[in-house]
């Protein structure tokens, strides 16, 4: 192959396999779970100690790519990135977050101060690109020949990532609530380096939020709320490589109607949605020998990832609690699987 078309087959491969396969296990697009949050996100709960338990089914599937050479690095050549990602790849996820929050009845700067974890367990299962992870410098081990063995299918199942939010803060005014956040990833769940999936992230992560709804009328039945977050990523535990930051961002408009019946008080409808941009480039700690390597690693370094979602979501308020149920259709993707998400849950 000459060097003009294996640039671009190593570049492309590289893409498909760093952020579609090694990230979609513990998340649809990383640590943070897209679609968490719909109506009225920056609004604070009431105070008091509240649960949510928040189910979700996500599918995606990849795309047909040949076969590569191995990368070579280092003074002696030694294969540091040995790929195989022929034939097409599926990825089902499936999701159950439960959600223990608590909002306090102490104020910080005239706002209500509150808590949360977020423990998920998690089932995945893969199959083709989408359970194939790449093969990143592990000592005393080398690929020979130009591929390495299919992923076949793989399927795992255990608790995930951990999100603890130690801070939340919550302002309320007559047509509008705002709120700020921050807590951190935790690295829990399995996670084998060399493993062809996960459930574990294999890193931990800090994020960072900020977020408001405005209410138009006095009787808050109309609102449009947005909350956005900074995720930054620490190293990948036993790959020699760090993701780049990333920006979740979601929003959800809706109209709500209460109803004269004692099961049934309330019904809100409208749109909801959510975007995830990479911000900062990814560092990958591989010294290639030739040109075209050097030109592949660092197109793969500044390749930054995107993807948006829109759907229909409906929240009906029960005298036992609240019961949610919303559906995303991702497109424009970028470096990242693309595919469409179930959600359904229950609050207390």
């Amino acid at each position: 192959m000459s060097p003009i078309f294996k640039l671009p087959a190593i570049v492309l491969t590289c893409l498909m396999i760093l952020f579609f396969a090694t990230t979609p296990a513990r998340a649809q697009h990383g640590d943070y779970l897209l679609g968490t949050l719909a109506f009225d996100s920056a609004s604070q709960p009431p105070q008091g100690l509240y649960y949510q338990n928040l189910w979700s089914y996500y599918h995606a599937s990849g795309s047909d790519f040949s076969a590569i050479g191995a990368l070579k690095c280092g003074p002696l050549d030694r294969v540091c990135l040995g790929l195989n990602v022929g034939g097409s790849g599926s990825l089902d996820l499936f999701a159950d977050q439960n959600i223990i929050g608590w909002t306090s009845p102490f104020k910080i700067l005239r706002a209500s101060y509150g808590l949360l974890v977020d423990i998920p367990f998690v089932y995945a299962d893969g199959s083709g690109a989408a359970s194939l992870q790449p093969i990143l410098s592990f000592p005393r081990r080398t690929v020979s020949g130009s591929t390495l063995p299919s992923s076949g299918a793989s399927t795992k199942g255990s608790i995930s990532t951990i999100y603890l939010q130690p801070l939340e803060l919550g302002w309320h005014f007559p047509h509008l609530d705002a709120q700020i956040s921050s807590g951190v990833f935790m690295p829990s769940g399995g996670y084998n380096p060399q493993a062809k999936l996960n459930t574990g992230p294999g890193n931990a992560a800090g994020m960072f939020g900020l977020g408001v709804t405005p209410y138009p009328d006095v009787e808050r039945t109309w609102s449009l709320s947005i909350y956005t977050h900074y995720v930054l990523y620490a190293s990948q535990t036993g790959r020699p490589y760090t993701l780049g930051d990333v920006v979740p961002f979601e929003w959800g408009a809706r109209k709500t109607f209460s109803l004269n019946n004692d099961l049934i008080k309330q019904i809100t409808l409208g749109p909801v949605g959510y975007a995830q941009w990479q911000v900062t480039n990814g560092h990958i700690s591989l010294s290639p020998t030739s040109q075209i390597g050097v030109s592949a690693l660092n197109t793969l370094e500044q390749t930054h990832s995107a993807i948006y979602a829109a759907g229909p979501a409906i929240n009906v308020l029960t005298k036992y609690g609240l019961v949610s149920l919303r559906y995303y259709e991702e497109f424009g993707a970028h470096a990242t699987p693309s595919g469409r998400q179930l959600m359904f849950g229950v609050a207390f």
